[in-house]
């Protein structure tokens, strides 16, 4: 692997010039014989570490080619940007999204669609920036604070998506497209981060200080106040219960249906017993328990919310993704009311899913309930 930064030897060179040993002279002693043989001709250790951060950077910049195409570092410019986009800039971002020219972007797409179904490599370079795109679209449309500050965040989220990957496309694609096709997917995007850049420019020159979050801030802790949220007082462990899910892979659902399906059944059907017994007896509860349930099915099925996959489609493992929908219905139970439950049948609920990824913690009963818990069970 390591090569030697000349192929001659010191003593190869040195062998160039000498004159041929005369018979019966006597032979010079080698003054370098009695040093280490690689002392000569490797690299020291500082260039062998700088020689290895160099093939590690060739590397990964050969691994981003062969993702994105030969522009994939103006490729993984868009998608570090997406990784920096809050509220504000989601709202800018997508304001430029819908005012641009609709009949020019679906004109383009079509474009595009003909060069992904022609040339394989291409569509994978697009499918690459697709499941990026979709990665921060599925933890951000959902991201509680984002979600409680902007109305419609989970729409805004789906545009601010759509103009990133129209964007990745158009640079993918850029040698391919005709100009006017490639305008239409990149101008939105690029117009609308210049316009942010130029902004924020602004905003350090004058000094000027924006109240917004304050008054935001201010505002989201009357509502936490006013209300429990809308899955209870848990709301917000189950919003990143919920937001986990977008994250796991093939395997981990493969793990998390065997841990279910290998769990202890007496004390999963005791469980269930309490669960049930516990939201019967209280409608809220159970309505708030259903409607955390129910925000699983958008996974379960493969995609995004409707709102948010406009551009993403159905993909992949789906059966088993359906197979893991008892596990993630206990889980996200016990996420709601777990701190209602004895202790026991909570984590028996939520154990197959805490066992892989190790959160959110599960609620624990408060010395209150613990206290009203233990006089409802003396009163039996």
């Amino acid at each position: 692997m390591f090569r030697r930064r000349d192929g001659r030897t010191r003593d190869d060179e040195d062998g160039l010039d000498k004159e041929p040993a005369v018979d019966g002279a006597p032979e010079v002693e080698d003054e370098t014989a009695d040093e280490p043989e690689d002392a000569e001709g490797l690299p020291e250790p500082e260039d062998m570490e700088a020689d290895l951060e160099g093939q590690a950077a060739d590397y990964l910049a050969d691994n981003d080619v062969w993702l994105y195409g030969p522009y994939a570092k103006e490729v993984l410019e868009v998608l570090d940007r997406l990784e920096e986009v809050g509220p504000e800039d989601a709202e800018a971002i997508a304001d430029a999204w819908r005012n641009a020219s609709k009949s020019d972007r679906e004109t383009a797409r079509k474009a595009v669609r003909k060069l992904t179904e022609r040339d394989e490599e291409i569509s994978r370079h697009v499918q690459m920036a697709r499941e990026e795109i979709g990665a921060w679209l599925a933890v951000a449309a959902e991201y509680p604070e984002f979600v409680k500050a902007v109305p419609n965040w989970a729409r805004i989220c789906s545009q601010v998506s759509d103009a990133a990957l129209d964007a990745a496309t158009g640079i993918i694609l850029e040698e391919d497209l005709e100009e006017p096709d490639y305008q239409a997917l990149f101008l939105p995007w690029t117009d609308a981060i210049e316009k942010l850049r130029v902004e924020n420019e602004l905003q350090e020159i004058e000094g000027v200080v924006e109240d917004d979050d304050v008054e935001e801030e201010e505002s989201d802790d009357e509502d936490d106040t006013d209300g429990a949220g809308e899955f209870g007082p848990n709301s917000d462990s189950v919003a990143d219960f919920l937001n986990r899910l977008w994250l796991l892979s093939p395997e981990q659902v493969s793990r998390l249906v065997s841990g279910w399906q290998e769990a202890p059944q007496e004390e999963l059907e005791r469980a269930h017993e309490a669960l049930h017994e516990l939201v019967g007896e209280d409608s809220e509860e159970r309505d708030q328990v259903r409607r955390a349930q129910e925000k699983i099915s958008p996974w379960l099925n493969g995609g995004r919310l409707q709102e948010t996959s406009s551009f993403m489609g159905q993909t992949g493992q789906g059966g088993t993704r359906q197979m893991a929908g008892p596990a993630l219905a206990d889980a996200v139970a016990a996420l709601v009311v777990g701190d209602l439950l004895a202790p026991e049948d909570a984590e028996s609920l939520y154990a197959p899913w805490f066992n892989l990824v190790g959160a959110p913690p599960l609620p624990e009963a408060t010395d209150e309930e613990a206290a009203g818990s233990d006089a409802d069970g003396s009163d039996n």
